[in-house]
């Protein structure tokens, strides 16, 4: 495969008289669902008290061992000055094919954090050298495209007898060591956030700038790491998330530096010759506090911020943060983020780039490498057709001269649609989620599956001002899966001008009814929607639909497109511009992924979230064409099984 994602557009373009499209369709031809395993062999470890892993010198035999409770180990694969197999530890009674044994420093690090650490003496741990058979091929495919899983996993909440605790995690080894106790101290106020604050979604700085600028030299020595430079490893440390503990070299004697819990360990943790730091920790406060230190510092610290965060940004705080200072802090989407952060780490096999991305979208239909690879396919290519064949969905309303002079990672971020999340928080997840359920490629376009309805008829709902004083009152905006006492009393409130309707909002007004009933017995009942499901999302949706109601803003109505028929309304959105009136026929287009779509793409391990579209679309009755406008909020009640219908979305004109 062609590495050319250096490459704008214009040239990607130049080589080839086709157009975009017709390369993007021919490419997909070699998509399939990617069989994952949740098989999980790991290793386990004969130690012994008197056998120490840092200073003994004994043989450590090593053997497999399944397990769903495991510490996924995160490291390069060659690490210079710390490359030496010795043959200490060995597995008995022979080593089986296709294991790389990894350097003792790793292992003796791992074995280490083990006894250091009391909940994970037993716990058995995973590391691809020696848990993936790197000789068998078919076997190792499969397994290298589940190692999002076993990331993934690799940390899970138990609670026994009331108690609350983790089993499992993910383990980096970062070899960067802290060597002096000022900056041992410096990075542990960095991390509990004494530099830098936000204050009312700004980030300001809690220090002199002085102070602040001689952070940046502890920061960049950290992400100096190669730990933080390499494409697999974003994966396994985006994917783990919280569950990801970062091991930094440091023999220092904390005793008496720092605060400690209740068992007398601070908070780098027990383990000996070793500091542990959360990652998502460390990425959150860095990226806080180089937004606020960028506000007041010269281009040359302006520059290192910007680098900073090219290598360890916090995506949501970024997005909430509403400041851009340079591109590095720029996130509108994940998706896009996901792909320019893998582009600019090492990796060995450029394209591997597709899997690690699918891996970390949470992509469930892949290109078969091996196949683009025979063919010499571009890169590029492959990736802007990774991304649509996925169901992310894209801008039409971008002319063809405003990508010509950007890269594929540049074009990701400006031609994926833009997304306004019905409520203020997990808005990134939200937006994730936001894509084309079921697609069909064709050599005109893309062919969806979803309910096309026509706007028709705007409505104010009137609510009395006491109702109104308590949503804003009691207004929860972490609150998403549930319905508060105020958002159903302004929910009750439409129902009851729906009801009063003269031109027929019976249906509506009935699916309304049964939905926030069957909302209120849950809430009662102390239950609520799973995170990220269908029922989830509906709940968001009305959440924005409730806070509509509060500020006062008109709701638009819609009824599923029949020609030469009348259909009741069942669907509610939110419109951008609630005062025009310039007569203009409006459509939305609405899609959700269904319980069998999601078991026939072999999804089940991949993915649990589900995927969902609502779209203002512009409709050509003559062809049954759709173009999407903007994504719009709102609830539906349409029958998702009988109601679907085909409709053939274009190409947008960038790619002709």
């Amino acid at each position: 495969m062609e590495n050319d994602t250096g490459c704008v557009l214009s040239e990607l373009r130049a080589r080839s008289p086709e157009p975009l499209s017709t390369r993007i369709y021919e490419l997909q031809r070699s998509r399939h669902v990617q069989e994952k395993t949740p098989m999980r062999v790991c290793v386990q470890a004969d130690l012994r008290i008197d056998n120490d892993p840092l200073s003994g010198t004994d043989p450590i035999e090593l053997q497999h061992f399944k397990s769903n409770e495991y510490i996924a180990v995160s490291c390069p694969w060659y690490i210079p000055g710390h490359d030496t197999v010795s043959g200490r530890y060995r597995f008995a009674p022979e080593q089986p094919s296709g294991v790389i044994m990894p350097p003792d420093d790793i292992l003796n690090r791992i074995l280490n954090f083990k006894l250091c650490n009391p909940d994970y003496v037993n716990t058995p741990f995973w590391i691809d050298k020696i848990c993936i058979n790197q000789e068998a091929s078919d076997q190792k495919e499969i397994a290298v495209h589940s190692m999002d899983l076993v990331y993934q996993y690799s940390g899970r909440k138990v609670v026994t007898d009331g108690n609350v605790r983790f089993v499992g995690c993910s383990l980096g080894l970062a070899f960067v060591e802290i060597k002096t106790v000022d900056r041992l101290t410096m990075l542990r106020n960095l991390l509990d956030g004494e530099f830098a604050d936000t204050i009312e979604t700004k980030p300001t700085l809690r220090v002199s700038v002085e102070e602040a600028v001689a952070v940046l030299d502890l920061i960049e020595l950290i992400l100096s790491d190669n730990w933080w430079h390499r494409a697999w490893i974003f994966q396994e440390e985006f994917l783990a998330s919280k569950h990801m503990v970062l091991l930094l070299p440091c023999t220092l004697d904390r005793t008496g530096l720092y605060e400690t819990n209740e068992d007398g360990v601070d908070l780098f943790g027990r383990t000996r010759g070793e500091i542990e730091v959360r990652p998502l920790n460390f990425r959150t406060e860095v990226t806080i506090f180089c937004l606020a230190l960028y506000q007041q510092v010269d281009k040359t610290s302006q520059d290192r911020c910007n680098q900073i965060l090219k290598n360890a940004r916090r995506y949501s705080f970024l997005y909430r943060s509403g400041y851009t200072p340079g591109a590095g802090s720029i996130v509108k989407a994940m998706s896009p983020a996901i792909f320019e952060d893998i582009s600019v780490r090492g990796i060995t096999v450029p394209s591997d780039m597709l899997a690690i991305a699918a891996n970390c979208c949470r992509y469930t239909t892949r290109l078969n490498s091996q196949d683009l690879n025979l063919v010499k396919a571009s890169l590029s290519i492959a990736i802007l057709t990774l991304f649509v064949v996925n169901g992310e969905i894209l801008r039409h309303d971008i002319p063809r001269d405003a990508v010509l002079n950007q890269t594929i990672f540049q074009v990701l971020s400006r031609v994926k649609l833009v997304i306004q999340p019905p409520v203020p928080a997990g808005e990134l997840i939200f937006i994730k989620m936001c894509r084309l359920p079921a697609i069909n490629m064709k050599p005109e376009g893309l062919m969806v599956k979803g309910v096309l309805s026509r706007l028709d008829k705007k409505m104010k709902v009137k609510v009395l001002e006491s109702d109104r004083d308590l949503y804003w009152k009691t207004n929860d905006t972490t609150l998403t899966s549930t319905l508060t006492d105020a958002e159903i009393r302004l929910l009750k409130a439409l129902i009851a001008d729906l009801k009063r309707m003269k031109e027929g909002g019976d249906a509506l007004h009935t699916k309304l009814k049964e939905f926030l009933y069957e909302k209120a017995a849950e809430k009662k009942a102390g239950r609520s929607a799973q995170y990220w499901s269908l029922l989830h999302i509906s709940v968001m949706m009305a959440k924005a639909i409730c806070r509509a109601i509060a500020e006062g803003r008109v709701l638009w109505l819609s009824r599923r497109h029949v020609p030469g028929r009348w259909t009741p309304w069942l669907g509610i959105f939110i419109p951008d511009d609630p005062f025009d009136v310039s007569g203009v026929i409006s459509y939305a287009f609405t899609a959700r992924e269904t319980d069998n779509e999601l078991r026939d793409r072999g999804a089940t391990l991949a993915r649990r979230n589900a995927w969902v579209t609502s779209l203002e679309v512009g409709f050509d009755p003559a062809t049954k064409q759709i173009m999407p406008k903007r994504w719009m909020n709102g609830i539906n009640f349409f029958n998702n099984r009988d109601h679907p219908d085909n409709f053939l979305m274009p190409w947008p004109k960038w790619m002709h």
